[in-house]
């Protein structure tokens, strides 16, 4: 498996994103919520950018604070970023997101690119805690996120997506059951070395 890794965007390097989020292919994930956001399709799950709302969001969610982090995810030999991934604060906890463009999507690159969030996280930014809110419906997705950790919450709501109800539940990871992931996983790795 290639080695992947995250790296916070340039200015120059906008067009990458301004181009995915009006890929209908990588978006279809978003269509058909009831968003109230300048820019988004809901048929389609688009949202276009201009270039100067792009800068916008750019100087907005770009910065030094340990709060909000946002960076687009590498792969080796892959000369261009496969997708974005990123946290800010939202209330008492971090809510995340990740992105994987469609034509990068089944090949694994989710669960290295969480790992890398969660070092990110709670290793260099001291963060508490982890969240995002995914559809039941989506088991690709949980598995993913919980083979990096996360567990289901009893947090949940229902939204209309194409008029139809979907079941969204909180997936989190808090700072303490990484730092115990990770122990457990040195303790198995030193275990085994000494067999």
């Amino acid at each position: 498996m290639e080695k992947v890794y995250l790296i916070v965007p340039s200015k120059e390097d906008l067009h990458y994103r301004q181009e995915w989020m009006k890929d209908q292919k990588t978006m279809n994930y978003n269509a058909g919520f009831d968003m109230n956001l300048k820019g988004y399709d809901k048929k389609t799950g688009i949202i276009s950018k201009t270039d100067e709302e792009m800068i916008e969001w750019y100087n907005k969610w770009i910065s030094k604070e340990p709060d909000r982090y946002f960076a687009y995810i590498y792969v080796d030999k892959i000369k261009e970023p496969i997708g974005e991934i990123y946290y800010y604060p939202d209330g008492d906890i971090h809510s995340m997101g990740i992105l994987v463009v469609d034509k990068y999507r089944g090949k694994g690159y989710s669960y290295p690119a969480l790992m890398e969030l969660e070092k990110v996280a709670f290793e260099k930014n001291n963060i508490n805690e982890l969240s995002d809110m995914v559809p039941l419906d989506r088991v690709g997705a949980i598995k993913t996120f919980k083979k990096a950790g996360f567990i289901h919450t009893d947090k949940e709501v229902i939204e209309k997506v194409f008029d139809k109800e979907s079941t969204i539940r909180q997936l989190l990871i808090t700072k303490d059951m990484y730092f115990n992931k990770k122990e457990s996983c040195l303790l198995y790795t030193s275990d085994a070395a000494d067999e």
